[in-house]
């Protein structure tokens, strides 16, 4: 259990957006049922169909963003969210009602938690691939102190992002992590699970893994160039 002053912790959700209008109301309602309910706010990159329609009958701010990638898109967030918490989840995430509670309980003094991620749709081996990576290895890597976090499944105090903002689109949610392990504690809590859509494993995950985090993190060493990723 945690204490009531913790319950009263303001947390602000920010979902980074575009052309979402199939997953995105799913999402919203979700999180519109939780516990304890947070701030929702919408940074947007100006979708063309209706995201935003649809946005607005559940969100409390709606921000719009252009082709400055998803790192300026978190940041954008934050800077307008009125919560001591700021978590982050994705347009095709559906958090369990718990999530925001679960949040605020594991904060204590982190400046970063995360948790495992897993595909409400999609086949089998998606599913097995997902809870192998996001469950068991992230889980190992955490009692390691080597602990990865997960972007559509993340939380920061404020003023952490205020002193760390996110700094590259190319795997912004690993960089962060990596980057405060330095100055404190970051973890992951299996408990803290996000489901979300499987649309971007489907055809080979172990081959999206690979290009998205480990040809990214060879960039980010090596210093290399390359167009901005992300939703935009």
């Amino acid at each position: 259990m945690f204490n009531e002053i913790k319950m009263k912790t303001k947390i602000t959700v920010i979902i980074p957006t575009k052309n979402e209008e199939k997953f995105i109301g799913p999402c919203l309602r979700a999180l519109k049922a939780q516990e304890i309910k947070p701030e929702i706010i919408i940074v947007d990159g100006y979708s063309t169909d209706n995201t935003i329609k649809i946005a607005k009958k559940y969100t409390n701010k709606i921000l719009f963003e252009k082709n400055k990638g998803i790192a300026y898109a978190r940041n954008l967030g934050w800077k307008h969210a009125s919560g001591e918490i700021i978590a982050y989840c994705d347009a095709d995430s559906r958090p369990k009602k718990d999530w925001t509670k679960k949040i605020l309980k594991h904060m204590n003094g982190n400046l970063c938690i995360s948790g495992p991620i897993k595909s409400y749709d999609g086949s089998k081996k998606v599913k097995r691939d997902l809870r192998l990576i996001t469950y068991h290895i992230y889980g190992f890597l955490d009692k390691i102190n080597y602990t990865c976090i997960t972007g559509p499944n993340m939380a920061f105090p404020k003023h952490v992002l205020k002193a760390h903002p996110f700094k590259t689109d190319l795997i912004e949610d690993f960089e962060i992590g990596n980057r405060l392990r330095k100055y404190g504690k970051v973890k992951f809590f299996k408990d803290m699970i996000m489901p979300i859509s499987a649309r971007r494993y489907e055809k080979s995950f172990y081959r999206m893994a690979f290009k998205h985090y480990i040809l990214n993190f060879i960039r980010i060493k090596l210093n290399m160039k390359t167009k901005t990723s992300g939703y935009w």
